[in-house]
């Protein structure tokens, strides 16, 4: 659903939050956007009708959607923690 490639991803970002906090969460910023980064997923998505690309694109902007809620919910509920003594 929120196509992981694998479950150390999952690990390493949790390592980097505990490390660095939200700021380890950032995404590191790169020359070009990432979506240039991988040809594939290009020509796959250059190659699809319309409403294929639209169905695709309102799939991936859910699951960022629902990451980013998540990572809102985490970062409350540090601060929360942080506050009671």
């Amino acid at each position: 659903m929120f196509n992981i490639p694998g479950g150390s991803v999952i690990g390493n970002r949790q390592k980097n939050f505990t490390e660095k906090g939200i700021a380890g969460l950032q995404r590191k910023s790169k020359d070009r956007p990432e979506f240039m980064a991988n040809k594939r997923k290009i020509e796959t998505f250059a190659k699809s009708s319309t409403k294929e690309q639209l169905l695709f694109e309102n799939e991936f902007l859910r699951a960022e959607n629902a990451l980013l809620k998540k990572l809102q919910a985490l970062i409350q509920a540090e601060e929360s923690k942080k506050r009671k003594p």
